[in-house]
């Protein structure tokens, strides 16, 4: 049955553009109209969360947030199909560098971090740079076998990339990173207590890994912001100038800044960022569940 609707939603993707926007856009509408009504859970923890981080808006403001990431959750992740079996140009006639002269502007010195936070268009991102340079990522394993075999091809289509999983740990990754590849890291999911530390995130404490940090420090990285705008079946990817005075020689105090600037940029994009995940799942110590 997988590999069934994964044909169905690869031949999708082959559509003419113009096609192809039509027919997903009203799946994704008729999917998220679906998910609005049965999937209770989903829906409670993406206005759990919309309510924490801006307990100053209205119900009705946080009900059009939550309808509208749904929405563009669904919308982006149909848009996978072309991602990882699109050819090059197609990746970059739907896939914009907002600002390519900034990439090519990086020395070749220090390494690099790519900070990508959880904006759902961030397969589109990777893809994307993928086309300019070869990186080295983390992924989890997926417990659907062809699905994790469909993720691992579709995100090494193009380029020599590196994809490591968090099973593997940190040495071949260290490695890869200390022979000039840059390392696209996603730092703002809850993995837990483990190299994690408790700061705010619009005000809220959540679990947050410290590697940005630990890796920018042990290796004299810069870190580089990288945020991804969907609107009308494209993207466009904008690369952020180097986080300035980063990382302190506090792990933690270096974590909470993170935070703060992927804040900002959330609040420039609130219905894209990824509500869905239970981002204030593991709680300190005396404090009760949030989902």
């Amino acid at each position: 049955m997988t590999q069934i609707l994964i044909t169905i939603w690869f031949a999708l993707g082959r559509l003419p553009f113009v096609f192809y926007r039509a027919v997903v856009t009203l799946i994704s509408a008729s999917l998220t109209l679906l998910i609005l009504v049965f999937a209770r859970e989903r829906r409670m923890v993406a206005f759990k969360n919309l309510s924490l981080c801006f307990p100053e808006s209205s119900f009705l403001q946080r009900l059009r947030w939550a309808v509208a990431h749904i929405y563009f959750y669904l919308r982006t992740f149909l848009d996978r199909a072309w991602l990882w079996a699109g050819n090059e140009a197609l990746v970059r006639d739907r896939v914009h560098i907002e600002n390519p002269e900034a990439l090519h502007a990086l020395p070749h010195g220090p390494a690099t971090i790519f900070l990508a936070p959880h904006f759902l268009g961030l397969d589109a991102a990777w893809s994307r740079l993928c086309l300019e340079v070869d990186m080295v990522t983390m992924y989890s394993n997926q417990k659907n076998p062809v699905l994790n075999e469909l993720i691992l091809r579709g995100r090494s289509k193009f380029g020599d990339q590196m994809l490591l999983s968090r099973q593997q740990g940190v040495r071949p990754l260290l490695a890869a990173m200390k022979k000039g590849r840059p390392l696209y890291y996603l730092p703002d999911m809850d993995f837990g207590e483990r190299d994690s530390v408790f700061v705010t995130f619009f005000g809220v404490k959540a679990a947050t890994v410290t590697a940005v940090a630990r890796l920018s420090r042990m290796l004299k990285a810069q870190v580089v912001p990288v945020t991804t705008r969907y609107s009308n079946g494209r993207y466009t990817l904008r690369i952020h100038e180097a986080l300035p005075g980063f990382p302190t020689e506090d792990d933690t105090g270096s974590t909470q800044a993170m935070n703060h600037h992927i804040e900002a940029w959330v609040k420039d994009n609130i219905p894209q960022y990824l509500w869905l995940h239970k981002r204030f799942k593991t709680r300190p110590d005396g404090e009760s569940r949030i989902y």
